[in-house]
């Protein structure tokens, strides 16, 4: 009996590095490759006649989307950003989803609205559309009032029920766009419109801009830590997963805040659905399970590395833990409901690469992470934890984990030259103290989210807004 509890002790701890050293090694190869990637893409768009592309009459014009619920305190400024796109041409479609607050009342006053008679043909569950109204002022701008119940998938669904183009934009209505995003997302899609049916590029957080009509007036990037720890996190998803994701077409989640899609695709997927707690990564897995039934149109889903939008990010813990336990039931509904897709040769990269991440790490992770905690304490208390071994295996996390977010951070500083060098080296000792407490919050709202998926809540929790001064 005696020899029983070391045994298991020593099983225990092999099984949480064996785990700990597969996932290191899965996040080196993605930054190494978003590395690799990065710059090719880089290189592209040094190349890229960005001019030619707005003047040519072929630029393929573009529906651009805006699902908004109770946004009175950003609806101005992201409206606006979006009207004063650098784009030939393109249509605004914003859907007012039953908003309590003066989010219509805002755009009224932007826009003179008027009801008009529109053809609106019912392809995708929207809800109930209350009335089509008409920007007196901007003729290419249509508000859509509904209902609210099914969601931003309702919204949105909404919208495209009346979009005109070939492409659709979905952005958040928080979002401030970049004046050249669309264009410069474009000219990459307009290289191959018959393959490339998806797009994502980089956003980040709005938090301390100084932001005025629509136009970002001054980037000063928040120095609150949990700000800051939202900005890496961001960095790294988007330049040390999403682009290696890309290179491999098995990219998992075309953003809500900024995402584009073939219309033509949407129509034959069905539209967003409102069955899922958020719209946009089940609708990206819905994409590439589409993609495996039609291999001889070699059909893409990108995410590409320029800087497009910026979004407000939650600014306490509470919000925070909203925030990232909604994400997380997502996460758990939709690995659920594609789970056929995990090592299926005919899902390719997708069930090879990405799948067993998102099972390993974003389901089970939290998993890993609690019973580490409770077997680090157990240790602890009878003591029989090797206080070296321990200190060796936390150095050596914080050292892969600070490696991995130094790639990440170099790859998107030579290409987006948006952060001072104070405030990357502010970051990187963020990454060095991220497993102290940052890690745990998110630890925490994973579970809460998993307890929420576990009793089926699929609700759309909606954190409370800063008020913009």
């Amino acid at each position: 009996m005696n020899n029983i509890l070391p045994h298991a002790i020593y099983m225990i701890t092999t099984i949480f590095f064996l785990y700990f050293i597969v996932l290191i090694a899965y996040y080196a190869f993605l930054a190494v490759v978003g590395f690799m990637e990065e710059r090719k893409r880089r290189w592209q768009n040094e190349a890229e006649d960005y001019p030619l592309t707005y003047f040519t009459s072929f630029t393929l014009p573009v529906s651009i989307v805006i699902p908004a619920r109770n946004e009175e305190l950003w609806i101005r400024d992201s409206f606006l950003s979006m009207l004063n796109l650098n784009y030939p041409e393109f249509e605004i479609i914003v859907v007012d989803d039953n908003s309590t607050d003066r989010t219509l009342a805002i755009l009224d006053e932007i826009l003179d609205l008027k009801p008009r008679e529109t053809q609106y043909v019912k392809h995708f569950k929207d809800g109930l559309v209350m009335e089509i109204l008409k920007s007196v002022k901007y003729p290419n701008v249509t508000v859509i009032t509904k209902t609210g119940g099914l969601k931003k998938a309702g919204a949105v669904n909404a919208a495209l029920n009346l979009a005109r183009y070939k492409y659709v934009c979905v952005v958040d209505a928080d979002t401030v766009l970049e004046r050249d995003s669309l264009l410069k997302v474009m000219a990459y899609v307009e290289k191959d419109p018959e393959h490339i049916i998806g797009a994502g590029s980089y956003f980040g957080l709005s938090n301390g801009f100084e932001i005025k009509d629509g136009t970002i007036k001054k980037r000063s990037f928040s120095y609150s830590p949990l700000i800051a720890y939202q900005n890496l996190e961001y960095v790294r998803s988007f330049f040390g997963n999403r682009i290696a994701w890309s290179r491999f077409n098995s990219m998992p989640n075309v953003p809500g805040g900024f995402g584009i899609w073939r219309r033509d695709i949407l129509y034959e997927l069905g539209g967003f659905s409102p069955a899922f707690t958020c719209e946009d990564i089940e609708i990206t897995f819905r994409a590439h399970s589409y993609i495996a039934n039609k291999p001889e149109r070699e059909y893409t889903i990108l995410m590409l590395p320029y800087y497009v939008s910026w979004t407000e990010g939650p600014s306490d813990v509470k919000s925070l833990l909203s925030q990232r336990s909604r994400w997380q039931r997502v996460v758990n509904e939709t690995v659920w409901e594609y789970k056929y897709m995990l090592y299926n040769p005919r899902y390719k990269a997708f069930a090879f690469l990405t799948m067993p991440y998102y099972i390993i790490y974003e389901v089970m992770g939290v998993f890993f992470e609690i019973a580490s905690i409770l077997f680090v304490l157990t240790g602890w208390l009878t003591g029989l934890l090797d206080i070296k071994i321990f200190a060796a295996f936390m150095c050596l996390t914080i050292l892969s984990q600070t490696i991995i977010s130094l790639l990440s951070l170099f790859a998107f500083m030579r290409s987006q030259k948006v952060f001072r060098i104070t405030y990357v080296a502010y970051l990187i000792l963020l990454a060095m103290t991220e497993m102290f407490w940052y890690k745990w919050i998110i630890s925490i709202s994973k579970l809460m989210g998993t307890f929420d998926f576990l009793r089926n809540k699929r609700t759309f929790d909606q954190y409370t807004r800063q008020k913009r001064g």
